[in-house]
């Protein structure tokens, strides 16, 4: 029942969601990109197997007309599709909570100081993005290539409706996660070498340098990174803020 299911959130959810951050800065030792990476190796492998598997018993206790059967065949069978689905569940949040806890840690650790709510927010907008969109275009999909079965009605000695029988058909679920799985795998094999360059840059590859002074060829201290000199930029301040007054 979806209150049954409902139960899986605080259960399996929210402990998880706790001990997965704290079990992962012990293994991984303040490596996050390193431990995004595993994360996401599991989650195109193991978790996409996991999740078909569910789906498969979940399928199986279907009838002709597509709709779940109330009742499981056996105590088996129940057990198989709890423990499915509770494996499935406990499989994703583990995999989100890694990747999003080595997200926050490398952004924190690379983020610039001067500006540092800033630069955090952007980098985490287009975390964001680039997180969200794939879900969108994925239901999109699946929408599109899936082809409803053709269902003839079944009816009684009395003229009425006792049921229907559906043939033909295509989900698209499958075909998707096994060509998105292998390009997961793909884009890992590929990007594997440039995630450890991004993970190796030096703290300064990261830096703005706004508000930084530097010296001129004469050893002279009067301009900032950023541009314009520091006289320059103290008096479009004072000629703002009497603008201002007078307004």
């Amino acid at each position: 029942s979806k209150q049954t299911t409902a139960l899986l959130s605080p259960t399996i959810v929210l402990p998880l969601g706790i001990i997965v951050p704290i079990v992962a800065t012990k293994v991984w030792h303040n490596h996050p990109l390193r431990q995004f990476m595993a994360a996401f190796r599991f989650r195109v492998t193991f978790v996409a197997l996991i999740d078909v598997l569910m789906l498969l018993t979940v399928r199986s206790y279907k009838n002709n007309d597509g709709i779940i059967m109330g009742t499981l065949n056996s105590a088996l069978s129940q057990i198989l599709f709890w423990g499915l689905l509770i494996l499935s569940t406990a499989c994703q949040t583990i995999v989100q909570s890694l990747q999003f806890n080595a997200q926050m840690t490398f952004f924190a650790s690379r983020v610039d100081p001067a500006i540092g709510g800033s630069y955090m927010t952007l980098l985490n907008t287009f975390a964001n993005l680039g997180g969200t969109w794939p879900s969108s275009a994925v239901m999109y999909l699946v929408g599109q290539l899936t082809v409803p079965p053709k269902c003839d009605a079944i009816l009684g000695e009395d003229g009425e409706t006792v049921g229907e029988v559906c043939t033909g058909g295509r989900d698209a679920y499958f075909p998707l996660q096994l060509g998105l799985s292998i390009l997961g795998c793909l884009w890992v094999m590929v990007m594997k070498k440039r995630v450890q360059y991004i993970a190796d840059l030096p703290d300064d590859a990261w830096r703005t340098h706004i508000g930084e002074v530097e010296e001129d060829e004469n050893g002279e201290t009067g301009k900032e990174r950023g541009g314009g000199s520091m006289e320059m930029r103290k008096g479009w301040w004072w000629r703002t803020k009497k603008g201002r007054k007078n307004a």
